[in-house]
């Protein structure tokens, strides 16, 4: 979560130009070519029938969600092939997710929901009457959590074809006393979903243990995991779901649980603190401790390096192991980013953070790339494809935004 700051380690810009209009032929591009609104298909999809398992949850119904989008404005030059994708007042932004097509978004002032067609440049409010938090995309589908008040308190994960418009309300929850029931971290994985669910008193303390749960869409919901103490960071890709837990001591490790045959294990169940999974495919990347002076317990991050497990191999490989934070990766393909504290006076130092940069390793060619460089610093990346995201702050104001990278722009 961010709180319109640049402290990187406390989570858990090139004018921009409209496409050109001879790309109208691709129908998400006339979206804003000359300026016009399309709000693509008013149609909506039907979802499978069926109930889940849980007790107080429905089944997915349709919802009425038309996206009307809008033109970005035109964005600070931040060199070749980089695009500023977030503006003005809802420049700061609480959680967020990318993928090579879309970025979606919390802002921290009014918590609503809101997308970017990076191809189009356009944007969109996906709602306006619930906050909306926790956004999760895959292909043209984004995920989240809609927060609908408190009296009584009503909370549903919610599925958005980005195509269409079309809306699915899945897994609500409603209760006009407490304790309530609060969902988390929801991904998308095929026809499922992974997330997080946990039960919050009157005074908004969590109700232990923390679940992760598996559902169906439309259909099947079971607990895939019940034991920790506290879980972050639910991912999931192909047949797996990971996710940080710190039942161990209050030190995380990163948890797993293969859908095909129902097996939950710790990948890491190793000494030292391991955080911030995200995976592509069968490979899974974290942050870790290991290498660090007290791995156990460094309460400074010192020496935080990226590691890599792969499932089809089961081959755990360390990607770093230099003197300094490297911190909170993403991986697409062979390609793995991170924010770098190397070229900060103490890299070493958590809240150093003005001159930390996106690094790139090419795991096919076992080379290092830099890919930012600027006065404000960058930091938290996303990588999908040749397309990489990040946070920095705009130089004419204490806000921070989204931009965009093109890795062809450098050579990559």
């Amino acid at each position: 979560m961010r709180i319109s700051s640049c402290n990187w380690i406390f989570l858990a810009a090139f004018a921009l130009f409209a496409p050109a209009c001879s790309s109208c032929s691709d129908p998400h591009v006339t979206r804003c070519c000359e300026g016009g609104l399309d709000s693509g298909s008013s149609s909506d999809t039907t979802p499978t029938d069926g109930s889940d398992t849980g007790s107080d949850s429905a089944s997915c119904s349709t919802g009425s969600l038309t996206l009307e989008w809008k033109p970005l404005p035109e964005s600070i030059d931040c060199g070749p092939g980089c695009r500023q994708l977030t503006f003005e007042e809802i420049n700061n932004i609480t959680e967020w997710a990318a993928t090579h097509r879309y970025v979606a978004y919390t802002d921290d002032t009014l918590y609503k929901m809101h997308v970017v067609d990076v191809d189009a440049a356009c944007y969109a409010d996906v709602e306006k009457e619930f906050d909306g938090s926790y956004p999760d995309i895959k292909g043209d589908k984004l995920t989240f959590v809609g927060d609908y008040g408190s009296n009584p308190h009503r909370t549903r994960i919610e599925v958005v074809d980005l195509t269409s418009g079309a809306m699915l309300n899945c897994l609500e929850d409603v209760q006009s006393s407490y304790p309530h029931i609060w969902y988390e971290n929801p991904t998308l994985v095929g026809e499922k979903i992974a997330f997080k669910w946990m039960k919050i008193n009157e005074n908004t303390d969590t109700i232990y243990p923390v679940y992760v749960d598996l559902y169906s869409i439309g259909g099947e919901r079971k607990t895939v995991f019940d034991i920790g103490h506290n879980t972050f960071s639910v991912r999931a890709d192909e047949d797996y779901v990971v996710w940080e837990d710190n039942q161990n001591d209050f030190i995380p490790d990163i948890w797993a649980h293969k859908i095909s045959t129902g097996k939950t294990w710790n990948l890491t169940n190793h000494p030292s603190g391991q955080w911030l999974p995200r995976m592509d495919g069968t490979r899974v990347v974290w942050s870790d401790l290991r290498n660090g002076p007290n791995p156990s317990a460094d309460g400074s991050l010192a020496h935080q390096d990226i590691y890599m497990y792969d499932f089809a191999t089961g081959e755990t490989t360390g990607i770093t192991n230099a003197n300094w934070i490297h911190y909170g990766p993403d991986i697409s393909g062979d390609r793995i980013v991170w924010t770098d504290y190397r070229a900060c006076s103490d890299p070493n130092n958590k809240y150093d953070f003005a001159d930390t940069h996106i690094w790139m390793y090419d795991l096919k060619t076992k080379t290092e790339h830099q890919i930012t460089n600027t006065p404000e610093g960058e930091g938290e990346p996303q990588i999908d494809g040749d397309r990489v995201f990040f946070f920095k702050q705009v130089p004419s104001s204490s806000l921070f935004a989204i931009f965009v990278q093109e890795l062809s722009a450098l050579g990559l």
